[in-house]
């Protein structure tokens, strides 16, 4: 099997940690890439990227790089690329460094993985409709950035599709841009004046090229589209160029998961950041329930499950809990919605759901 080694970036760009934060983002800009590994007499200290820049926007470009530092796992060289994929999905990052004894040899992106489908065949075959994943989130070009922003951190993505007022696409807005823009602003402005700026400039002046397909092209054309327009998410649109559906890197990450064999489930959530650790646990063990009792259906026994959660607060100063759910399988990928005031009741329901659809499923074939 393929491994990290066939496909990871050898001549690595990285940044010192003594380095300006206006120094690494003129080299991801140079070179157009997302991250960069800081690196110290070739030993690997941490990764830079721009959403962890754009979380932390009220640090001066003449920062050093070494106080927006991020802490992440390694690789092998021989890692197997189905492991990497798990362990990027495992993780929430966007790219790991390949390392030994400390000596950083590569680095391998989310993009480089997905990248790699091209060689496997029964994979880049697929159609684009059977992976994507349905009622996807975009933003209205006449949005602010400053909405836009905080919707791709409430997804965990670093591009978006953008529609105009008819619901049709539009574009594409990706994160490296959205940093650009704000960061020439932030040199040039005064502080309040910068902070007052974020509000008002639009998607529309940043806008990128449509990255787009259509419901029965195959993922290779997908991934294709993404690599031209060097975007982490693919539209897929219908005849009357709306967006139906979409599939991003994780997507692509979740399929190629799939065809790697392991043991367990993998269970990833997103979204709502919850301070105390026994939610978790709860929340874990609630699908762990529910994967054991669908596994009982070997063919389509649960390899993946991500739950992205939100809260809404009402006038009341309640909290509503909305869920999406994708639940990847042996041989099928189901999706699924659940909204509750109680937390956990949204995710039983969510999982409940997900029962219903397999045990269907069993019954039709």
């Amino acid at each position: 099997m393929a491994t990290v080694e066939d496909i990871m970036t050898k001549n690595v760009i990285t940044v010192g940690p003594d380095e300006t934060i206006s120094k690494a983002i003129s080299k991801m800009n140079e070179n157009e890439i997302h991250h960069l590994p800081l690196a110290e007499d070739g030993k690997y200290i941490g990764m830079i990227d721009f959403n962890l820049l754009l979380k932390r926007s009220s640090l001066s470009g003449n920062s050093k790089v070494r106080y927006v530092i991020e802490r992440t796992p390694v690789l092998e060289r021989g890692t197997e690329i189905g492991e990497a994929a798990r362990t990027i999905l495992d993780t929430g990052l966007r790219a790991l460094p390949v390392v030994e004894k400390d000596k950083l040899l590569g680095i391998v992106t989310t993009t480089d993985i997905v990248y790699s489908i091209s060689g496997m065949k029964e994979l880049a075959n697929k159609r684009a409709e059977d992976v994507m994943s349905g009622d996807p989130i975009t933003v209205d070009e006449s949005d602010t950035i400053d909405n836009a922003i905080r919707i791709m951190r409430e997804i965990e993505e670093s591009s978006i599709p953008v529609v105009d007022g008819k619901g049709k696409i539009k574009g594409t807005l990706r994160i490296s841009d959205i940093s650009t823009q704000l960061w020439r602003e932030k040199e040039r402005m005064h502080r309040g004046e910068y902070f007052r700026n974020v509000g008002t400039v639009k998607v529309k002046d940043v806008l990128g090229p449509p990255v787009v397909v259509k419901p029965e092209d195959t993922l290779l054309k997908c991934v294709d589209a993404m690599k031209k327009g060097l975007s982490s998410v693919c539209a897929i649109a219908d005849g009357a160029s709306k967006p139906i559906g979409v599939i991003s890197h994780m997507d692509l990450l979740d399929e190629i998961v799939r065809s790697y064999p392991q043991e367990g489930v993998l269970v990833n959530l997103s979204g709502v950041k919850f301070e105390d650790p026994q939610i978790y646990d709860r929340i874990f063990e609630l699908v762990e329930k529910y994967a054991k009792n669908i596994a009982k259906i070997k063919k389509l026994k649960p390899v993946l499950i991500n739950l992205h959660i939100e809260q809404y607060k009402q006038k009341a100063g309640e909290i509503k809990y909305s869920i999406r759910g994708k639940m990847v399988t042996k041989s099928k990928t189901f999706y699924a919605r659940a909204w509750e005031w109680s937390l956990y009741k949204a995710v039983r329901d969510l999982m409940e759901e997900f029962e219903k659809m397999v045990t269907k499923s069993k019954e039709m074939h």
